[in-house]
């Protein structure tokens, strides 16, 4: 018990039976309201939030979650609809992936932004959230890449040699012409 009353008990109430149990059925309310204040204070932070509480912000910036978004993924969708504006630079989009934990890399060659990522490490959830973010923050003039690097693959090159043989027959019959003739 988090709050233990007795504490706070005067002397006099010591050996009082009646006292104790009330301040031990007392403690156990409190730290009951102590745990839904402290959800609820939790439940005004995004990052911070549980189903029930993110399920609040969805439904205030209009977003359905797919059945198979996690909680972390329907925070992801909350944040990215909730960012405030910024000037829109490399080392904000790179921060921004940070925030979203996002495992890829941001590069940009003149009009070209270049998002790097290994399959092994990036979920498809998270591809879509680049997209969305990309098309929301680039400019109308740049263009943007998300090459996904596959994991490391063997190839086995098996040449499977056979021998056989092959047979062509041919006939030719000869028409019996005599009886078509009247």
């Amino acid at each position: 018990m988090a709050n233990n009353l007795m504490d706070y008990l005067p002397d006099y109430y010591n050996d009082v039976y009646e006292m104790q149990t009330i301040m031990h059925a007392q403690g156990d309310v409190l730290d009951k309201a102590e745990g839904e204040q402290f959800r609820l204070l939790l439940n005004q932070f995004v990052t911070q939030t549980d189903a029930k509480g993110i399920s609040v912000f969805e439904d205030q910036v209009g977003i359905k979650p797919a059945p198979s978004d996690d909680l972390e993924t329907r925070q992801n969708k909350v944040l990215m609809r909730l960012l405030p504006p910024r000037p829109i630079t490399i080392w904000y989009l790179r921060d921004l992936f940070a925030t979203l934990k996002i495992p890829a890399t941001i590069t940009v060659i003149k009009r070209d932004a270049i998002v790097e990522a290994k399959s092994a490490e990036i979920n498809r959830s998270q591809i879509e959230n680049i997209k969305y973010l990309l098309n929301i923050y680039l400019p109308a003039n740049m263009i943007y890449e998300i090459r996904v690097a596959l994991n490391r693959a063997e190839i086995s090159n098996d040449f499977k040699v056979g021998l056989g043989t092959w047979l062509k027959a041919t006939t030719t019959v000869q028409a019996n012409v005599s009886q078509f003739i009247n």
